[in-house]
C-alpha cells in the first residue's frame, strides 16, 4: 500500500480548500478603484496601486463570515502596494497560499511566504507589497473580541490590546498549532453536517484560535498572561498602588508618595511590583501615561506632541520620544501626522 500524501506545510495546504466556492465569491473585478472599494468594505479604506505605474489592478475575492470570524481569500492580478495605515479596529492574519509579499509593520519588515504569515495588530501602521498571483488567506479578528478574550484570561483588565510580533512563523510550535486549528476549522465549515455550524461549538473553536495566538505567539501582554495566577493573589498594597496611579495620572507622583499611599516602605513597594508585576511602580506609571499620550495623538482633534507630552508628565522630550517609539514602532510626531493626514 502506498503511503498517503502528506499535508503541505504552511499556507500551501489551503490551495484547494473546499470552503471558498463560487457561492461565496465576493467579486472578480478588473478596475483598480472598484477593487479598492470592495476590499475596503470588508477590511477598511486603504491606498491601493500597482507597483508599476500606469497599470490597472484586477482581483478576485472570496468572503465568508461565521460567528466572530471573517475568512477571506484574496488574489491580485499584478504586483500591488497596499497601505492601510493602522487597522484600528481589528487584527489581520494574512497567510500566502502561494507566492510572497513584503510586509512592513511598526519597526518590523520581512518577507511573507506560505511558511511565514503576517499578524498585523490594530495599533501599528502597516504597508504591504503583494506579488501578482499570490493568493492569500486573510483572517480578520475584531479588536473588541480580542479585548474580551484577554479580560477572561487576566487577573485584571489589560491597559492596552496585545501588540503581536507581526512575523508569524508557521513552522514554530505556536504557529504550527494555529495553522493546524485553522485547517480543521476550514474543513469543518465546508461540511454542512459538521457540528461546527452550531453556535456554541463555533464559539468554543473561536476561543481555541484566540488562545493559540495569546499563548503561542509573541506579544507585549504575554508576561501578564504567564503571571496571571500570581497576580490574583498579589499583595493588597500592589493593587492599591495600581488603582491610585490610574486615578491620579495627571498629578506629579513620586515613589515616596506612592509608598505612603500604599502604607508600606519604598523598598517593600519595589519588591511587590518586581515579584508580582515584573516591573517597578514608576515604569508602570510611565507605561500608563504613554498609553494616554498615544490615545490623544490618535483620537483627539487638538494639541501638539509637546503639549500632550507635558500634559502627561513627560518633561524630557528626547527620552519620551525614544520610549514612545520603542512601544509603538514610530515617533509621536509620526502618529500625529498620520492622524492629521
Amino acid at each position: 500500500m502506498s503511503p498517503s500524501p502528506s499535508v503541505p506545510e504552511g499556507g500551501e495546504r489551503f490551495q484547494s480548500t473546499r470552503i471558498f466556492s463560487p457561492e461565496n465569491q465576493l467579486f472578480l473585478l478588473s478596475d483598480t478603484e472598484q477593487v479598492r472599494e470592495n476590499v475596503g468594505r470588508i477590511f477598511k479604506p486603504h491606498d491601493l496601486k500597482p507597483s508599476q505605474s500606469g497599470g490597472s489592478v484586477s482581483a478576485c475575492m472570496h468572503h465568508l463570515s461565521r460567528g466572530r470570524l471573517s475568512l477571506n481569500r484574496l488574489e491580485y492580478s499584478t504586483d500591488v502596494i497596499i497601505d492601510p495605515g493602522r487597522l484600528e479596529r481589528f487584527y489581520l492574519i494574512q497567510i500566502p497560499v502561494s507566492g510572497n509579499a513584503q510586509v512592513r509593520c511598526g519597526n518590523h519588515q520581512f518577507d511573507s511566504t506560505p511558511q511565514v504569515a503576517s499578524l498585523l495588530s490594530p495599533q501599528l501602521p502597516a504597508q504591504m507589497r503583494w506579488q501578482g498571483g499570490a493568493a492569500q488567506l486573510a483572517i480578520r479578528i475584531d479588536s473588541d473580541d480580542m479585548a474580551h478574550h484577554c479580560r477572561q484570561h487576566l487577573a485584571q483588565n489589560p491597559e492596552h490590546l496585545p501588540s503581536f510580533d507581526p512575523r508569524l512563523d508557521l513552522g514554530s510550535t505556536g504557529g504550527a498549532y494555529f495553522l493546524q486549528l485553522l485547517g480543521v476549522l476550514l474543513e469543518a465549515m465546508a461540511d454542512d453536517n459538521h457540528p461546527i455550524h452550531q453556535p456554541l461549538v463555533l464559539r468554543q473553536f473561536e476561543s481555541a484560535l484566540l488562545n493559540a495566538l495569546l499563548y503561542g505567539v509573541q506579544h507585549d501582554v504575554q508576561q501578564q498572561l504567564r503571571e496571571c495566577n500570581e497576580k490574583s493573589v498579589s499583595p493588597y498594597f500592589v493593587k492599591r498602588t495600581e488603582e491610585y496611579i490610574r486615578n491620579h495620572l495627571h498629578e506629579p507622583l513620586s515613589i515616596e508618595c506612592l509608598a505612603e499611599q500604599a502604607g508600606v516602605s519604598v523598598r517593600t513597594l519595589y519588591a511587590g511590583f518586581r515579584n508580582f508585576r515584573n516591573t517597578s511602580p514608576m515604569v508602570y506609571l510611565r507605561d500608563l501615561r504613554l498609553e494616554r499620550v498615544h490615545q490623544e495623538l490618535t483620537q483627539e482633534p487638538q494639541g501638539s506632541v509637546t503639549e500632550v507630552a507635558f500634559k502627561w508628565g513627560f518633561a524630557h522630550l528626547g527620552r519620551f520620544a525614544q520610549e514612545y517609539k520603542r512601544r509603538y514602532g514610530e515617533l509621536p510626531s509620526a502618529t500625529l501626522r498620520y492622524r492629521n493626514g
